[in-house]
């Protein structure tokens, strides 16, 4: 296969890699007329045999991969042709078989510099790929300077409601994502939040009542520069589960108490 690279590969986790990995595949697309294929895989963790429940739960998840790649495309705002993959799986072997299947000409991924126990451990997907592709893979490299800010831990571009949306419809979502609270937004304008405490207080009428009757507007925000340590304090303080990140009215991402206890465990 020669260059230039038209049909780009470009596997991502929902973590602070993506819009890197999305970035350089983008850019050499836009240099070469080319297609980035934008893959996300959901790890198969049990085994669905016999158990339709499981299914479910992936499919559910499968589902969430798409529209979180949907709203990173659109930020991205990139004049190049785009197209959305998901899958199911080991996420090594997905892609290796993706890289067959679509004919990739290049694939675009991130390393995540794991040491010791957990390589051992987690394995190295990146690797597994450098190893067994048979077309070039170009490698974004992990930062590990901003390790202290909260863009380092925060979930990018999180699934969020609309105010005209049904107080059901976004119950189904939280449900679906194990979600306590979602954010508001109007207009790619952070709205407001709404939490399950919400969904309780308007039981009975959840289907004929909307987003903008029952959200918060008057939300507590963090950027993606803001220390970790003080959204934990305010996490703390104000008794809640989590805190939009913004970039001006934007909304960036969301830090969760468990996003902030991952950060403790891991970089103490």
């Amino acid at each position: 296969m020669a260059f230039p690279y038209r049909r780009i590969l470009a596997p991502i986790e929902f973590d602070e890699t993506a819009h890197a990995v999305l970035e350089s595949a983008m850019r050499i697309g836009a240099q070469t007329g080319g297609t980035v294929f934008l893959t996300h895989v959901v790890p198969m963790v049990i085994a669905p045999t016999g158990m339709p429940n499981y299914v479910d739960i992936y499919k559910d998840q499968e589902k969430i991969a798409q529209e979180k790649m949907e709203a990173i495309v659109q930020r991205q705002r990139a004049e190049v042709k785009c197209e959305l993959m998901t899958r199911i799986g080991d996420p090594a072997h997905e892609i290796l078989a993706l890289e067959r299947q679509i004919a990739a000409d290049l694939i675009v991924l991130a390393t995540h510099g794991r040491k010791g126990v957990r390589r051992m451990l987690l394995g190295s997907v990146a690797e597994a790929v450098l190893r067994d592709a048979t077309c070039p893979v170009m490698t974004v490299q992990r930062q590990e300077s901003d390790v202290h800010l909260v863009a380092k831990w925060m979930t990018p571009d999180p699934i969020s409601a609309e105010p005209a949306e049904k107080l059901a419809a976004v119950r189904a979502k939280m449900l679906s994502g194990h979600f306590r609270s979602m954010p508001v937004v109007s207009g790619g304008k952070l709205a407001g939040i709404i939490t399950d405490r919400d969904l309780r207080r308007h039981e009975g009428y959840l289907d004929h009542t909307e987003v903008r009757l029952a959200m918060t507007t008057e939300v507590v925000t963090v950027g993606t520069t803001t220390p970790i340590h003080e959204a934990a304090k305010l996490l703390l303080e104000r008794k809640i589960g989590a805190l939009p990140v913004v970039e001006g009215e934007r909304l960036v991402g969301v830090i969760s108490t468990s996003d902030v206890l991952r950060a403790f465990v891991e970089t103490t």
